[in-house]
């Protein structure tokens, strides 16, 4: 936090002599400079964030079939690689919404997640026996994030 707060106000004091000083407003146009100035001041604000889109969900296996997506995970949890918002639950299934696509995830001994709920990719939505079906429109940007771990096999 302290290294933060200093590169913080070193970046406030290069901005501010960079509107009030000429010779530091040349040196910082210059494309190199400035990159690698932007470079020095984002490297460690963002350490411990992970990307989704780097992240992928690994499985023992998994089909697609038709419009069915199936899972067989390396443990009985049910996880999905991107970010999902709850609309819909039962004793079998969960009903999840995309940005523009709706998921039914089934085959599902306990879920863990209520309805309305968001959920951040790769966290929990329940537990499986063997493994669980997605049924939805746009699989293949769910499939592409899976990754099978071949020692497990």
């Amino acid at each position: 936090m302290k290294k933060v707060l200093i590169k913080g106000s070193l970046l406030l004091g290069v901005i501010a002599a960079y509107f009030f000083l000429s010779p530091v407003k040349a040196v910082l146009n210059y494309q190199f400079n400035f990159i690698a100035t932007t470079r020095f001041f984002a490297s460690s604000l963002f350490d411990n964030s992970t990307s989704v889109a780097a992240t992928p969900l690994v499985v023992r296996d998994y089909l697609l079939i038709d419009d069915r997506l199936y899972i067989f995970p390396l443990d009985d949890k049910v996880c999905l690689p991107i970010d999902v918002m709850v609309v819909g639950v039962d004793e079998g299934f969960i009903e999840v919404i995309d940005t523009d696509t709706r998921y039914t995830i089934s085959n599902l001994t306990k879920r863990s997640k209520n309805l309305y709920q968001y959920v951040n990719s790769l966290n929990d939505l329940g537990t499986t026996a063997d493994f669980y079906v997605i049924d939805g429109d746009n699989l293949n940007r769910i499939s592409q994030r899976l990754l099978i771990y071949y020692e497990k096999v």
